[in-house]
């Protein structure tokens, strides 16, 4: 049976652990900072939702960032349980031959486009009885996969989709507790600094380039965090048992 989660001390454990991940991983940091900066280039290029191909140029972008990203979020992963690190080539090269990190991630990323592109093909009505209902099933399920993540990220591990759900299985509003408190310090400064941008319009012009790049930090880090989470979580549930790999 798996370990019940607390959530006392949680979110400064998951920020503490976030921040360590981000000074141990500088070069996967800055690799990653400048792979997203090359997709928000390419995607301004490629023109908005209107334009067709430029969808479908994006689509494309998007995924090929989404596998690109897998190996750093291995990292993270391996340095949140403490299991010694690889270079991010040779991640990669073990998520391509794994295959299953790359379509578990993959497949987070297909879950998320009726959020990004299919809201606004939506009547207004008929959106109002769907997305709530799929935000409330999203979330349920997020909660019951959190521990496949960091599994697939180590090899040897075998842990199926019905081994997250049963060690999650009660525990759905403790995770979304965990979750809602560690998110609510990064997006309670991400509004502030938002609000402080739009005070400024007024008077100069609008700071595109502070904009872009505070919504980068924050997505960087949004990424770091959310993997230390779902590695705090896994081992918290009792699915982690140190092996040949810990240091």
């Amino acid at each position: 049976m798996a370990a019940a989660l607390q959530t006392r001390g949680s979110t400064s454990a998951a920020y503490r652990a976030a921040f360590r991940a981000v000074g141990s991983l500088r070069r996967e940091t800055a690799f990653v900072t400048f792979v997203l900066i090359v997709q928000l280039l390419l995607t301004a290029r490629l023109g908005g939702p209107g334009n067709a191909t430029g969808s479908l140029s994006n689509v494309l972008l998007d995924i090929a960032v989404t596998i690109l990203l897998v190996p750093y979020t291995m990292a993270i992963y391996r340095h949140a349980l403490g299991l010694r690190s690889l270079s991010m080539w040779a991640l990669l090269g073990e998520a391509i031959r794994r295959k299953d990190l790359v379509a578990y991630h993959l497949g987070w990323y297909l879950l998320g486009i009726p959020w990004t592109r299919g809201v606004a093909y939506l009547p207004s009505g008929l959106g109002l009885l769907i997305l709530p209902a799929f935000f409330l099933v999203t979330i349920w399920l997020t909660c019951r996969l959190f521990p496949v993540g960091p599994a697939l990220a180590i090899e040897g591990l075998e842990i199926t989709a019905r081994d997250a759900f049963r060690a999650t299985a009660g525990q759905v509003w403790t995770i979304v507790s965990i979750g809602f408190r560690a998110a609510a310090p990064l997006v309670a400064i991400a509004l502030l600094l938002a609000a402080l941008i739009i005070a400024t319009n007024g008077r100069t012009a609008p700071p595109v380039i502070l904009g872009g790049t505070l919504i980068l930090l924050f997505s960087v880090f949004g990424l770091v965090l959310r993997s230390v989470l779902e590695a705090q979580i896994f081992h918290a549930l009792g699915l982690f048992s140190p092996g040949r790999e810990v240091e």
